[in-house]
C-alpha cells in the first residue's frame, strides 16, 4: 500500500508542478518567472521522493530492486509529467483568465 502511495503522490506532485509552474509564468506575463516556479516547484520532489529518506516504509525503500514495476511506474510518470507540461503551457497559452 505504501508502494502505491508513493507513486501516485509523486506522479501528482510532477503533474502540479509542470501545470502550475507555466499557469505562473503566464499570470505573470514573464516566461523566466514561468521557468522559476516550475523549477522551485519541481525541486522538492528530489528531497520527498527520494526512496532512501527515513520517513519512507521499508517496502519503499525496496522499490528500486523491483525492476519491472520500476519500468511500469517510469512510463507512467512520464505520461503524467507530459500531460502536466502540455496542460499548463496550453493554460499559458489560451490564458482562459484573461
Amino acid at each position: 500500500m505504501a508502494g502505491r502511495g508513493f507513486f501516485l503522490g509523486n506522479r501528482a506532485w510532477w503533474f502540479g508542478a509542470l501545470l502550475i509552474g507555466p499557469t505562473i509564468g503566464a499570470l505573470a506575463g514573464d516566461a523566466v518567472i514561468g521557468v522559476v516556479a516550475t523549477s522551485l516547484l519541481i525541486l522538492p520532489v528530489f528531497v520527498i521522493f527520494d526512496t532512501d529518506r527515513p520517513w519512507w516504509s521499508d517496502e519503499v525503500r525496496h522499490l528500486p530492486a523491483d525492476s519491472a514495476r520500476s519500468r511500469v511506474e517510469a512510463r507512467k510518470l512520464t505520461i503524467s509529467a507530459a500531460v502536466g507540461l502540455l496542460a499548463g503551457v496550453a493554460l499559458a497559452i489560451l490564458k482562459p483568465w484573461a
